[in-house]
Order: C-alpha cells, then structure tokens, then sequence
C-alpha cells in the first residue's frame, strides 16, 4: 500500500495507515478464521468463552 507512494503531509500518511489498520482489522475476511474478519472472529471467540 505504501511502497513507492510519497505523501505530501503527515497527516495524509497518518490518515492512510488507520485507514488501512481499519480494513485490516474489520473488513478483510480470512478463511483460516471460517471466512470472519479478525475483529469477527476475536468477539466470536470472546462470546463463547463467556
């Protein structure tokens, strides 16, 4: 996502990291986790150990 790509400020490389941290974490589904998102399957995990 960022290699070979220059940011004018910081903010907008800020701005790019949380937004990739946020598909990341809670949008990008995975099928060793049974096709869930990370965030999905950890709150699924905690649910069931409750």
């Amino acid at each position: 996502m960022y290699y070979g790509k220059k940011y004018k400020t910081k903010e907008e490389l800020i701005t790019a990291i949380e937004t990739y941290l946020e598909y990341y974490t809670n949008k990008r589904v995975q099928r060793k986790l049974g096709v869930l998102t990370p965030m999905e399957y950890h709150t699924m995990k905690l649910q069931n150990a409750a």
